[in-house]
């Protein structure tokens, strides 16, 4: 039997989705990954084919692709998580369904859940500077169904983060079974324009109201940097995390569904050492690279950033043209290096730096402590030796 079945509703980028199931089963070698795959999954944004991107996710031990797909939207997936557990359900056993999100990533071995009935930070509803939803939920009618089939009042709703938290298999059974028969989602997207994050609000209030000798550890495993910008975490706060110096904390958001961010990368390579086996299976190949690897769609002006030897070699296979640049350097005195690049970086600050080097992690920590993120990328530089 699996003990933790963690449900992924997956929107974009079967790259990221593939190097987020190796990290995840890295990190909890024994887990269950449940996924759904948003109806409006776009692979022409993507590294591989629908019928490619199957393929690989057919070669994963315990990953279980729901057949169903059905319309996400921001700050609704409450019926996502659901569908995933009505599917899984039947085709394997589990003991426990946690909730995760696609742009998530464990940093530190998550042990095996035991003892608990959930897991999820049972905060009382009430209206607060820090939950901009409050009025959509207490306009809810479907939320209001959902109180009056316990007998409930608005004092008895409770709200959570979502992502990280868990329940007892037998617990989301009557979750799942309340939201299936009172919440029309088709209803919400064409008519109710009450649009919030639902699933924050029902799996923690059923729960409660279905059983209220719930036994709760109140602390969900995900940690969310709710208090930084655009809820990015930071290097220290990873590496916190990562060392086991925050109790109960395993995994982050948000990381950017970028295959080469740099906060991605070093998780990967410094954190987890797993970054080979997801280039692996990826399976990248230069031609390709040039077109998907790095965001071209923002017709952003590139300057990349490699060792002066491979500068012929990366121009040829990038196409550059006249808009691109190449900084050259030998990699003699990696302070000078770093700095001449920081001053590339402050200088054409709307440029995408496309990183071509050797010298990943020292160069992404002082990259990222300086503030800059979603205008690097980096792309694999020993994978120029093989060419």
């Amino acid at each position: 039997m699996i003990n933790t079945m963690i449900s992924i509703p997956v929107h974009e980028k079967t790259e990221v989705v593939i190097d987020q199931i190796i990290n995840f089963q890295h990190f909890c070698p024994d887990c269950g990954i449940v996924l759904h795959i948003s109806k409006s999954f776009d692979y022409n944004d993507s590294f591989h084919t629908e019928k490619e991107f199957l393929f690989i996710l057919s070669t994963f031990k315990n990953v279980f692709v729901n057949p169903n797909h059905l319309d996400t939207a921001f700050a609704d997936i409450v019926h996502t998580h659901v569908s995933n557990f009505k599917y899984v359900s039947k085709i394997v056993d589990f003991e426990y369904f946690a909730l995760g999100a696609s742009n998530e990533l464990f940093v530190r071995v998550m042990p095996e859940i035991k003892v608990y009935d959930a897991n999820f930070i049972e905060g009382k509803f009430e209206k607060s500077i820090n939950w901009y939803w409050y009025n959509h939920a207490l306009n809810d009618q479907y939320l209001k169904l959902i109180l009056d089939h316990f007998g409930g009042t608005i004092s008895d709703v409770r709200q959570s983060q979502i992502e990280g938290s868990f329940y007892k298999k037998d617990v989301f059974v009557e979750v799942s079974k309340i939201i299936d028969t009172i919440y029309n989602y088709e209803e919400v997207s064409k008519k109710d324009r009450i649009v919030y994050p639902r699933e924050e609000i029902y799996y923690p209030t059923i729960a409660y109201l279905s059983n209220k000798n719930l036994k709760n550890q109140e602390l969900n495993y995900t940690f969310v940097a709710w208090e930084n910008p655009n809820y990015l975490p930071t290097i220290e706060e990873i590496n916190t995390i990562a060392n086991g110096e925050m109790q109960g904390k395993y995994s982050i958001k948000r990381v950017l569904r970028n295959f080469n961010d740099p906060v991605r990368f070093l998780v990967g390579t410094q954190i987890g050492n797993y970054r080979n086996t997801s280039l692996e299976c990826i399976k990248i190949q230069f031609v390709k690279m040039s077109r998907k690897f790095f965001n071209l769609a923002s017709g952003r002006r590139r300057i990349f950033v490699g060792h002066e030897d491979d500068e012929a070699l990366v121009k040829t296979i990038f196409n550059m043209n006249e808009m691109d640049r190449y900084l050259p350097f030998n990699f003699n005195g990696n302070a000078i290096i770093v700095n001449d690049i920081l001053f590339e970086m402050q200088k054409n600050h709307e440029a995408l730096f496309v990183m071509i080097t050797k010298i990943y992690p020292n160069l992404a920590n002082i990259l990222l402590q300086q503030g800059f993120r979603e205008n690097i990328d980096f792309i694999d530089g020993t994978l120029l030796i093989d060419l």
